[in-house]
């Protein structure tokens, strides 16, 4: 992680700007340095997960870059062209796949549930995933079912994977002992904890990475599956197994199940 900068035009030439301009490139040029440098006090305060939080920070640094040059130029809506007719199927032109090939899809495929939400906007506490739903069942438990259900049904080895957050973490692995009787192979992964930032410095709340304050920290959200699923090593792991496919959705969206026919459609593709 380094705290050099440069401001530059596309051609690398000096660029010619107004005063109020000029004082906001300076003023958000400033914070960029100013932020690598609190980045840099917050890893001394680790001496166990300093790598890791080093690779954190680089990519916390480019989520505040773009925090700070704002949304992109407004969508031009007179140059978007209608799709091609035949761009969309209607799900009854599917073709059912033979009961001979779906094993062998299945074996392709890795179901992915985001669990990194607390259950407080359900008046919970705890990882919103082990909330019981219905029959003193949880989402987790259901989730399992799910998927274990494929597994018998088609003598398949569809494994599940939990993006969980330092929020969720511990408490979702104490949880995982009871489903080793089953028969679904559970992994899990934590997204990035990235700090938050004062709403009038723009600098980090927290002043250690080991502090307890839940306030100071925050887990980035869906968009960092994608980083810290490559990050983990599982992605690596999955493609030497041949699996080519990841469905993905909320770990409380139990209506998103997998769909033979459309997985069909993906491997035919």
């Amino acid at each position: 992680m380094t705290c050099h900068l440069e401001v530059k035009t596309k051609f690398g030439h000096q660029k010619k700007i107004s005063d109020a301009t000029e004082f906001k490139e300076l003023t958000k040029k400033d914070a960029e340095i100013q932020l690598c440098h609190e980045l840099q006090k917050l890893l001394l305060t680790t001496a166990t997960e300093k790598a890791r939080y080093e690779a954190e920070f680089d990519g916390y640094q480019k989520l505040f870059q773009q925090f700070l040059i704002g949304a992109g130029p407004s969508l031009q809506w007179d140059k978007i062209e209608k799709l091609p007719s035949d761009a969309v199927k209607h799900y009854a032109s599917l073709e059912e796949p033979s009961p001979s090939s779906i094993q062998h899809m299945l074996n392709k495929l890795v179901v992915i549930k985001l669990n990194g939400g607390l259950g407080t906007s359900m008046g919970c506490t705890g990882p919103k995933s082990i909330i019981p739903v219905r029959n003193d069942l949880t989402f987790l438990d259901l989730t399992v079912q799910q998927i274990e259900h494929l597994n018998n049904t088609y003598d398949a080895d569809v494994p599940l994977v939990l993006m969980n957050s330092f929020n969720t973490d511990e408490d979702t692995q104490k949880v995982l002992r009871k489903y080793r009787g089953f028969r679904i192979k559970i992994h899990t992964f934590t997204q990035s904890k990235y700090p938050r930032i004062n709403k009038e410095s723009l600098m980090p709340i927290a002043y250690s990475i080991d502090e307890e304050d839940p306030e100071a920290w925050y887990p980035p959200g869906h968009g960092d599956f994608y980083g810290t699923f490559f990050k983990s090593g599982l992605c690596e792991t999955f493609l030497n197994e041949g699996r080519e496919f990841c469905f993905i959705s909320n770990i409380d969206n139990l209506g998103a199940t997998v769909d033979i026919s459309i997985l069909n459609l993906s491997c035919i593709l």
